[in-house]
C-alpha cells in the first residue's frame, strides 16, 4: 500500500486541523514490510499481493523491486491503490486512516489465475510467511486456507502475523491456520484482544495453551515474550531511538525467519528480530531501514546467515 507518514505532535490529536512538521511518501503494508526486510537479511523473498492502477502504482513497483523482491506473484488490479495515512506523534506512536482497496470481489476467473500461481508456488519455498490482513476477506481468506494446508502437508514452516480486527473477532479459519502455524507474532493488543487478557503476562500465558511452537509476543519497545509449550521468557529490545513504530513487528518476524532458516536457536532468532525491530523504528516508514539492516544484521550474524 502506499504510505503517507505525517510527523505531528500528537498522533491522537482530536483537532479537526492538526499541523504536521514533517512528511514522506513511500511502499508500506505488513506483507511488503516483511518481505523487504527479509530480502535485505539475505533471503530470496517472493511477495504474493496486489497493486491497483492509479497514479502511485509505479511508486510500488519500483521501490518493491528495488528491494530485491521476486514480483512474480504481484497482481495488477483495477481500481485505486491501498492507502494509509500514519500520523506519528514525537513518541513514535502512531495512528493509522487505511484503505485497503474495493471491496468488489475480482473476476472469478483472474483471481483463480493468481490463486493457482500462489499455490503452484508454495511447495517450492522454504517458509511462508501469512499477513492477517489477507484473513479479513472472504476470497483471500479461502485462498489463504488452501495454501496453508499446502504447506503443512509438504512440511513446510508457516508463520502468521495477525492483525487487530482478525484478533478483536476471530474467525473460525484463524482458529485452523493456528494449528498449522510454526511460529505466531502477535503484537501486546492483539494478544490481549485475543486471549480476553487485561495484562501482557496474563495473555502470554494464555497462548502457551495453543500448542504453536513457538509463539513471539512483541511488546514494542519493551522487548518480546518468547513463548514455547510451558516457557515464557522476555527478550529485551536495544532501541535507543523511536521516530516510527510502523513496520516494527513484520521486521521482527523477518529477522526471527531470516536466522531460523540459516541454523540460529530460538533465542537468537528472536534477538535478531528484535535488533532488526529496533533498527526500523529508528527511521521513519515501514521497510525503510533495510540498507541498515543489511550493513549491520548480517554481519553481526553471518554465523547464522549463510
Amino acid at each position: 500500500m502506499v504510505e503517507v507518514s505525517l510527523q505531528v505532535a500528537d498522533a491522537w490529536e482530536s483537532s479537526p486541523d492538526v499541523a504536521a512538521s514533517a512528511s514522506a511518501v513511500g511502499t508500506g503494508g505488513s506483507a511488503a514490510n516483511f518481505a523487504a526486510v527479509a530480502s535485505a537479511l539475505g533471503l530470496k523473498a517472493t511477495l504474493a499481493t496486489e497493486v491497483g492502477s492509479d497514479l502511485f502504482t509505479d511508486l510500488l513497483v519500483e521501490d518493491l523491486t528495488s528491494h530485491g523482491l521476486d514480483m512474480s506473484l504481484v497482481r495488477r488490479r483495477s481500481g485505486p491503490n491501498s492507502l494509509c495515512v500514519v500520523a506519528i506523534g514525537v513518541d513514535g506512536d502512531r495512528r493509522f486512516l487505511s484503505y485497503r482497496g474495493s471491496e468488489t470481489t475480482p473476476s472469478a476467473a483472474a483471481f483463480s489465475e493468481f490463486s493457482s500461481q500462489i499455490l503452484d508456488t508454495v511447495p517450492d519455498v522454504d517458509w511462508l510467511h501469512i499477513s492477517g490482513f489477507w484473513l479479513q476477506r472472504e476470497s483471500t481468506t479461502h485462498l489463504v486456507m488452501d495454501a496453508a494446508r499446502l504447506a503443512s502437508e509438504r512440511g513446510i514452516p508457516i508463520s502468521f502475523d495477525p492483525s487487530p480486527q482478525l484478533m478483536e473477532r476471530p474467525s473460525p479459519e484463524l482458529g485452523a491456520l493456528l494449528e498449522l502455524a510454526t511460529a505466531f507474532f502477535p503484537n501486546e493488543y492483539e494478544a490481549c484482544a485475543f486471549t480476553g487478557a487485561t495484562d501482557t503476562r496474563a495473555a502470554a500465558t494464555a497462548l502457551c495453551s495453543l500448542n504453536i511452537p513457538v509463539v513471539v509476543m512483541k511488546l514494542g519497545v519493551a522487548g518480546a515474550f518468547m513463548i514455547t509449550n510451558s516457557t515464557i521468557e522476555p527478550i529485551e529490545t536495544s532501541a535507543a531511538l523511536v521516530a516510527d513504530t510502523t513496520g516494527a513487528g513484520d521486521a521482527l518476524a523477518a529477522g526471527f525467519i531470516a536466522a531460523h532458516l540459516s541454523g540460529a536457536d530460538l533465542r537468537t532468532a528472536v534477538t535478531c528480530g528484535s535488533e532488526a525491530a529496533a533498527m526500523t523504528i529508528a527511521s521513519v516508514g515501514g521497510h525503510s531501514a533495510c540498507a541498515a539492516i543489511t550493513a549491520k544484521l548480517r554481519d553481526k550474524y553471518s554465523t547464522q546467515f549463510k
